[in-house]
């Protein structure tokens, strides 16, 4: 799951092509663009009301072997050069700049087992 996600991530068409004639038609991968992983998976949350809920989330010892597989994949697609992490688990401040209004979530299930999934909790 990992590594196909972190594969797709790598090469999602999210910038205009080069000379600029076409919109959605590069990736990361195809400008030399570098990335930075930032493990969220102990702050998943839903909300009860007006307080977040972080029973959905996995707990450290889980988690970090699934981000680790995340990095070291977009290191394969990418260089190990061009994809920077933080340090997992800890408290980070970081900054970012959004090129554009466009958010993208990625999900390792599909459609049917999203509904199976979703019918078996």
């Amino acid at each position: 799951l990992a590594q196909r996600l972190a594969a797709k991530a790598c090469k999602l068409r999210l910038w205009d092509a080069r000379d600029g004639t076409k919109a959605w038609a590069s990736s990361a991968r195809d400008n030399g663009f570098s990335v930075m992983v930032v493990s969220q998976f102990t702050l998943f949350a839903t909300f009860k009301g007006l307080k977040p809920n972080f029973n959905r989330a996995l707990p450290g010892d889980e988690a970090e072997p699934i981000y680790e597989a995340f990095v070291s994949s977009c290191r394969e697609v990418l260089g190990d050069e061009m994809v920077a992490t933080g340090e997992f688990g800890a408290m980070m401040q970081v900054d970012l700049c959004n090129d554009g209004p466009v958010t993208v979530e990625l999900s390792g299930l599909g459609h049917k087992a999203k509904a199976v999934a979703g019918a078996t909790r």
